[in-house]
């Protein structure tokens, strides 16, 4: 499957540094906001566990490739690379809308958690099958 977009937004003028270029917790501000739509993509939880159920970041991987200045407009597409037991990985690109420059990428491993036993859930195995085909991972 091809990624999906997962984020479109602007570089604002407090989002930027002392080097006139945005700042990299907004980077991980920006991959944060993707990474929530594409948990719906993905479609992990119904909308009544999100009290008991949530997903946490085991490791991530940033690279900064080209730099964005206020006002460059951005897009994130996101992929989903793999899937084990219980954590999964997700593979994010950000890109300079106007030019179609690869910005930015984020190799990130999640887990679905437990919110209240504070702990590790495994991969419900039918949602584990069914993305495995859609995403020709198997």
């Amino acid at each position: 499957m091809e990624p999906v977009i997962t984020y479109r937004g602007a570089v604002m003028t407090w989002e930027c540094d002392s080097n006139h270029h945005m700042n990299v917790m907004y980077y991980i501000n920006k991959f944060e906001h993707a990474g929530r739509n594409f948990d719906i993509e993905l479609g992990l939880f119904e909308s009544n566990d999100v009290d008991q159920k949530g997903i946490v970041v085991l490791e991530q991987q940033v690279k900064y490739i080209n730099e964005v200045f206020e006002d460059d407009l951005l897009y994130v597409q996101s992929r989903l690379l793999a899937i084990g037991n219980k954590a999964f990985t997700v593979f994010h690109e950000m890109y300079n809308t106007r030019s179609e420059a690869l910005v930015s990428t984020m190799k990130i491993v999640l887990v679905g958690f437990d919110k209240k036993e504070r702990k590790a859930l495994p991969f419900p195995e039918d949602r584990k099958a069914a993305l495995l085909d859609k995403w020709d991972l198997a």
